[in-house]
């Protein structure tokens, strides 16, 4: 009977052990996929999608290879190991959701550039916890459970246990090894945007790379690329499928002889450059560009040669905001000089710093180190360094600290005159946000009457986010100027439209100083965005915009914006019908001013060149919108337009033939800048063009 007795209570400490163990094993995994699924669901709105079955299987794999080092722990060591673990992951989680909430992208490490930079992005996504306080204590639950329950569980005469943690590194291979095989899989489809692509390149789209692989692998890639690098990308198109698409007018005179116009080119000998090199990368690069089908000159070529240009940045500026009453200066110009009724701004993943790099440059990159990076790197085709070359003053400005986003670099090796809060700029208003006006009324000045021809370039500040009365001074400062059209908006709404009144009136200040100095028919405006105002609520860009409030971030027409391009010379408007977007800007800039470059080594194209031209969107994956249709990267769809004149045949190789082209520009648009290729290529142009910015050895 003892025995018998003895025996059931052995049986019952084993099995309180056995189920305490089973606790330890699977209490990481099963909290870390807790976590993915609970962010996923507050930043993309559902969890179980076509892609759940990599997040799952990763998630897992991962937890239990953290499982692996806690069961090698006794109880109270291994308790504290699970606290920490899951504090960082409860804080980790809570902070990329609430960095999303605030710049809808994802924090990347590269973003970083250097360490000291975190504080900057940690204290902007704190501003944007509030609106999502309930996901962030859900991260916590995990940690709440285990500080409650845990020391019944792991009690303190618990023992270390390898055969426990042999157990968990086998059911890490088991989740982590058959779905990274499954993923390799892919690797073969380089014209396709694959879970390889996503696993391998995840800087290239991190959006999506985060909605397959979730916040902690993407994190870990992220770190290892950090590290060691990127792996090298070789996509070489080799057969000219990135030309010009060009669809037939039919009602084009097939008598009239087309004018014939020359290339906007340059000499360069893309083959020996390729030969002087053993970097993998940069020869790929040479030989894809060698490929590229060169963009013509056209009837606007040199409209606006020898002209002054001011160049500006609006800080989330929409143009819904443009009425003939409200800003009359603006209303002016977006419908008396260019109207390109389909310009489109995307976010490509690095808010101000990427939009504006986009702008500046004609290529584009998904982080916000772009400028910092740009700082040391040989950029002869941004139109600073361009117009310096032939003899203009050029100057740009800032009304924010100087160095913010590495401006203090980048600005200045991009040709310009830098000036900024804390490096001269000294405006009558000391608050937040500085306004665009006096910006403008401070500097004038330092270009107007000169003997030169000059190049001022602007980013505004007065359209910063928050769109409120009480945090934004822009805001307060021109609440009572808006109109009637306002009066039912939301109060954001009411708050965004107040500040963006700034960018009025510092184009009034400076049309009227031109005006006056006489140089007004001979200055040309460009304006565009560095982004659409994200900082919104759904509601109110739903009533700015007149779109649905339901899955409006992810809607094409939120990004529709515009791409002011006006001078008072102009004796009547040029209206533009071909989807195009910020990339554009710079060559088709160029253009204009018969500017030398070569449009094969830019990611952008010259908008008002022939061919069926396309705008290139960081929206649901990598999408695209030309006069055919959209195509949608994330479901891979294409929705033809009413003007669509492709057969099904036709649509699907036209399809495939600028996914093709996209590919290649989401491919070598980041390592342009990453591997310094304008200072590689540049050394194998046959005329020296570069004048006073020649590439050093």
């Amino acid at each position: 009977m003892m025995e018998e007795k003895l025996k059931e209570i052995l049986e019952a400490v084993d099995r309180k052990k056995y189920i305490k163990e089973l606790c330890g094993l699977l209490y990481l995994p099963l909290s870390l996929l807790y976590l993915e699924i609970l962010s996923k669901l507050r930043i993309f709105g559902k969890a179980i999608d076509d892609k759940f079955q990599y997040l799952l299987f990763l998630s897992l794999g991962m937890g239990f290879l953290l499982s692996v080092v806690s069961m090698l722990l006794p109880g109270k060591p291994r308790r504290i190991f699970y606290k920490v673990v899951l504090s960082v992951l409860a804080v980790w989680f809570s902070f990329h959701v609430s960095y999303y909430n605030n710049f809808h992208t994802f924090f990347s490490w590269q973003t970083l550039g250097q360490a000291k930079d975190v504080t900057q992005f940690w204290q902007e996504a704190i501003v944007a916890a509030a609106g999502v306080w309930y996901v962030i204590l859900a991260s916590f639950v995990p940690l709440i459970i285990l500080c409650a329950l845990g020391k019944y569980v792991f009690t303190d005469e618990l023992p270390g246990n390898p055969a426990y943690a042999g157990i968990a590194f086998a059911a890490f291979i088991v989740m982590y090894l058959p779905i990274v095989v499954h993923i390799n899989q892919f690797k073969s489809d380089s014209d396709e945007y694959t879970p390889y692509y996503y696993y391998t390149y995840i800087q290239n789209d991190l959006d999506t790379s985060f909605q397959y692989y979730g916040i902690f692998n993407t994190t870990r890639l992220d770190i290892k690329q950090l590290i060691f690098g990127a792996p090298v990308e070789e996509f070489i198109i080799d057969d000219n499928s990135n030309d010009d698409i060009v669809i037939p007018d039919e009602n084009k005179d097939k008598e009239e002889a087309p004018k014939e116009y020359g290339w906007n080119v340059m000499d360069i000998d893309f083959d020996k450059a390729a030969d002087s090199t053993r970097n993998s990368q940069l020869k790929a690069m040479d030989k894809y560009f060698k490929t590229v089908q060169p963009t013509r000159k056209n009837e606007y070529t040199g409209m606006f040669k020898g002209k002054n240009l001011i160049f500006i940045t609006l800080e989330g500026f929409s143009d819904r905001i443009i009425d003939p009453e409200f800003t009359p200066t603006l209303y002016k110009m977006a419908t008396e000089g260019f109207v390109f009724k389909n310009f489109y701004n995307s976010v490509w993943g690095g808010s101000t710093a990427s939009g504006e790099y986009s702008n500046m440059t004609g290529n584009f990159y998904t982080t916000a180190n772009c400028l910092k990076l740009s700082g040391d790197k040989y950029e002869p085709l941004v139109l600073g360094n361009q117009f310096k070359k032939i003899g203009y003053k050029t100057v740009a400005y800032h009304n924010n600290s100087y160095t913010y986003y590495g401006r203090n670099k980048s600005h200045p090796n991009f040709g310009y005159q830098w000036k900024a809060i804390g490096n001269g700029l000294k405006l009558k208003s000391n608050c937040w946000p500085r306004s665009d006006k006096e910006m403008a009324e401070a500097t004038v000045g330092d270009y107007l009457g000169l003997d030169q021809p000059f190049h001022a370039y602007y980013m505004s500040v007065s359209g910063h986010a928050n769109y409120t009365f009480s945090g934004n001074m822009m805001s307060t400062r021109h609440q009572s100027e808006l109109t009637e059209k306002y009066n039912n908006c939301p109060e954001d709404v009411r708050a965004f439209a107040a500040c963006q009144l700034e960018v009025e009136l510092m184009l009034k200040a400076l049309v009227d100083q031109l005006d006056e100095a006489g140089e007004l028919e001979d200055t040309v405006f460009a304006m565009a965005a560095d982004h659409y105002p994200y900082a919104l609520s759904d509601e109110g860009l739903s009533k700015l915009y007149g779109l649905p409030k339901g899955g409006i971030r992810s809607n094409f027409n939120l990004y529709r914006n515009g791409f002011i391009l006006w001078s008072a010379s102009m004796k009547e408007p040029v209206v533009v019908e071909k989807p195009c977007s910020t990339i554009d800007i710079l060559p088709t800039l160029s253009n204009l001013f018969e500017l030398e470059y070569d449009s094969r080594i830019l990611i952008g194209s010259d908008i008002m060149a022939e061919g069926d031209h396309f705008a290139l969107l960081k929206v649901a994956g990598w999408s695209w919108i030309s006069t055919q249709g959209e195509y949608r990267g994330a479901s891979q769809t294409f929705t033809p337009s009413e003007n669509c004149t492709l057969s099904e045949k036709e649509q699907s190789e036209y399809v495939k033939k600028i996914n093709k082209v996209v590919r290649a520009k989401t491919t070598y648009s980041k390592q342009i800048l990453d591997k310094d290729y304008y200072k590689h290529i540049f050394k194998f142009v046959k005329q020296d063009t570069s004048g006073d910015t020649e590439p050093q050895e």
